[in-house]
């Protein structure tokens, strides 16, 4: 996290985007002063600590640690997950935690936007109170390593000053029943020994004050200097792009840029520096400026401000649509564009009045052309991960599968479908929708046919994809390649293997003269077809595995 410091000392939240704030406790601290070393595997990662008499090395499980797409907050749940605070070659000092536990986090801008007023600093302790999980004996250890020793002696009432002290509950047998973290700066409520029931509290703050992370102004966003400099306009013109406004919160008033700005107008703030760069925002249409005209300026002063657009609240009639577009992956009409590719954003001439920009990850570069009226919410030069906002708008569940892959597109549709269900106060349970959006990705599409029977570009489902190559594969052939496609549930239902399935829901004319000018056969895999036709269901016991199975009567003698 990169941070502006203005006049008064105040911290500022300088990135935009891949940055975040964590609320950790240590997992593994190194016991000497050393140089890191960072080894990636197929499924591990290995830490290896070499000090000048002595070395150690730890091992990590790959997934029980926080990818960056997943710290800079664009997919995927982080709390409990492990955090590398430390970067290849880093040199340790022994007390320094080289893997540290991940509790909450705050990711920018998802919860912390551009420009708020950070309100702790970088490796503080955050003091909370801590009760107790479990019934016991309370013992205080110091994290040694990646393990527990050195029984610590504290009284009632004591601070604590060491970093990686651990409260540990003991049962009669003297077996771990439940561990906490005690942070820096707090006060012990039960003593090494001491007995505790369930909920006691064990340490609490020294002030019992609410702990601000940061504050922001939640209705607008503000533009802020990079550093000190002077201020000029451009294209800023009192009565042709902007207006005196009178502000009814400050009582003051401001020049205010008009709604509707001609294009061949593009309002800038220009600020020189005092080394002679010349440093260009942008503004919006709406935007509060609030400096003057060759005023002096100074680093994260706030220079403009753009009012955010009111959210307005929906019913479930309002939300049903959302819902069905979801179902039948049909593209919003108030679609976002997404990063497909990590890289870094470039800006490009626009075309035909349309903003184009590029984002490139060495020799390979993707376009965007930004349709007129939408906000874009990147700047030249930022760096974006796979599946990031480049723009306001809806995902287009087609993007994010190409982007993100299958699993980001399950928690997507889920996530979606929820939100309008659970304004209205209606629970549904995720397996539900899970089963639809798995009907929905039945389907893949031929990149490559290889040695089989397929075409590019057939659409055919996973089954008999499968079942292809097997085949090819055993006769020693090429199989082919597929990529995973999502078609809304009324396609994906006429689109199914079976012939009486497909039939019964839609299309039933087309479906059978096309099934019996191919001669397709229906093999009764699957419930429907088994049901239309009166059939045992192939679940339970009516499985074909047990079509061998016979019973015989047991008769006693």
């Amino acid at each position: 996290l990169d941070t502006y410091r203005r006049q008064d000392g105040t911290l500022v939240v300088a990135n935009r985007r891949n940055a975040g704030i964590l609320l950790v406790e240590p997992k593994i601290k190194a016991s000497f002063d050393a140089t890191l070393s960072i080894k990636n595997t197929h499924d591990e990662i290995i830490l290896s600590l070499e000090g000048k008499s002595e070395s150690r090395e730890y091992k990590l499980r790959k997934q029980e640690v926080a990818k960056a797409i997943e710290l800079a907050g664009v997919f995927g749940v982080i709390e409990g997950k492990l955090y590398l605070p430390f970067e290849q070659g880093s040199k340790i000092k022994a007390g320094d935690s080289i893997v540290e536990a991940i509790k909450e986090s705050w990711s920018v801008p998802l919860h912390v936007p551009y420009a708020s007023e950070l309100k702790v600093e970088d490796g503080a302790p955050i003091t909370q109170v801590v009760k107790a999980d479990a019934k016991g004996a309370v013992h205080y250890f110091l994290l040694e390593g990646d393990y527990l020793e050195s029984n610590v002696e504290i009284k009632n009432g004591e601070v604590v000053d060491q970093k990686g002290l651990f409260a540990v509950i003991v049962d009669k047998e003297n077996r771990e029943a439940a561990r906490h973290y005690i942070s820096r700066g707090s006060v012990i409520e039960a003593g090494s020994g001491s007995q505790i029931e369930r909920g006691d509290i064990i340490v609490r703050p020294q002030e019992e004050t609410q702990i601000v992370i940061a504050e922001w102004d939640p209705y607008s966003e503000p533009i802020i200097s990079t550093t000190s400099g002077t201020i000029a306009f451009e294209d800023i013109v009192p009565g042709i792009t902007a207006s005196e406004q009178f502000d009814e919160v400050t009582g003051e008033t401001r020049l205010t840029l008009n709604e509707y700005i001609a294009a061949n107008f593009k309002p800038t703030i220009v600020l020189a520096t005092d080394d002679g760069e010349v440093i260009k925002y942008a503004l919006d249409p709406k935007t509060a400026i609030f400096v003057n005209e060759g005023s002096k300026v100074h680093e994260a002063d706030i220079i403009a401000k753009k009012a955010k657009a009111a959210i307005k609240s929906s019913d479930i009639t309002g939300g049903l649509p959302r819902v069905s577009e979801l179902f039948e992956a049909r593209r919003p009409k108030d679609i976002a564009l997404i990063a497909k590719i990590d890289g870094t954003v470039r800006s490009g001439k626009p075309i035909r009045g349309k903003e184009r920009i590029y984002i490139v990850s060495g020799e390979k570069e993707v376009e965007y052309i930004v349709d007129k009226g939408k906000h874009i919410l990147v700047r030249d030069g930022d760096f974006v991960h796979a599946g990031e906002h480049l723009t306001n708008g809806h995902v287009s569940s087609h993007d994010l599968l190409e982007a993100l892959g299958e699993k980001a597109l399950y928690e997507h549709i889920v996530s979606e479908v929820q939100q309008v269900y659970r304004r209205q106060g209606v629970n549904i349970d995720d397996k539900h929708i899970e089963i639809v959006t798995s009907q929905m990705l039945r389907q893949v599409k031929i990149v490559d046919s290889g040695d089989t029977r397929f075409i590019q570009g057939d659409l055919i489902s996973r089954v008999r994809f499968i079942e292809e190559n097997e085949r090819i594969i055993s006769r020693g052939g090429r199989p082919s390649i597929a990529e995973p496609v999502l078609v809304g549930i009324t396609r994906a239902a006429v689109g199914a293997d079976s012939i009486i399935s497909a039939a019964s829901f839609q299309d039933t004319t087309k479906v059978l003269t096309s099934a019996s000018i191919s001669g397709a056969i229906d093999r009764l895999e699957d419930l429907k077809e088994n049901v239309v036709i009166g059939r045992l269901i192939p679940v339970g016991t009516g499985m074909k595995n047990f079509d061998s199975i016979s019973f015989k009567e047991n008769i006693e003698e």
